[in-house]
């Protein structure tokens, strides 16, 4: 009576890794990299300029879905709007997910993405009450396959909830990154 249990249950657990593996592999998992303008809007506009931006991320995709995810890590310094000898630099760094409408069928392929994170803003800016805060952000990209690797370019509104000692309940900023997914 044992080595018939067994057997079942040494091919069903045969079985099951046979169709498991198949549709584990139709999972796309990128990493991606990116690099860009910064631009600040609204209250953070007016206490900081122009800068850069730099993201890492993680992109997981499954075939025939018409959404995919990311998750990616987001750091954007930039400077002083008024600078003096006592300015220091501001930054925003940011932990995200998305969902993205995206599909990689096509050599150039126009895509929407929407997501939330946690924001952290840190420097000599004491215009905003928090200095870590939710935030929500929503942007479109377009894709180019060139060989075995998508390059993009992506613009995005990134929105964070801190009120602001003039009243303003967001810390806006938009960038404009250029980046490649490996």
């Amino acid at each position: 009576m044992r080595p018939k249990g067994f057997f079942v249950t040494a091919l069903s657990c045969c079985s099951a890794l046979i169709i498991v593996r198949p549709a584990q592999a139709q999972w796309s998992i990128a990493p991606s990299v990116a690099l860009g303008a910064a631009i600040p809007a609204g209250a953070f506009g007016r206490e900081v300029k122009e800068s850069v931006a730099f993201k890492a991320a993680l992109w997981m995709r499954a075939p025939r879905f018409p959404v995919g995810f990311t998750l990616e890590g987001m750091h954007a310094p930039f400077r002083d709007a008024r600078p003096t000898v006592a300015s220091q630099r501001s930054h925003v760094t940011a932990i995200i997910a998305n969902v993205t409408t995206r599909r990689h069928e096509r050599k150039l392929e126009l895509y929407g993405v929407a997501g939330a994170g946690w924001y952290w803003r840190g420097g000599s800016s004491n215009v905003f009450a928090e200095r870590q805060a939710p935030g929500i952000n929503v942007g479109v990209g377009e894709i180019i396959a060139l060989g075995s690797r998508d390059y993009f370019v992506e613009l995005r509104l990134h929105a964070v909830r801190t009120p602001s000692r003039t009243g303003e309940q967001w810390l806006t900023f938009m960038p404009i990154l250029l980046g490649a997914r490996f």
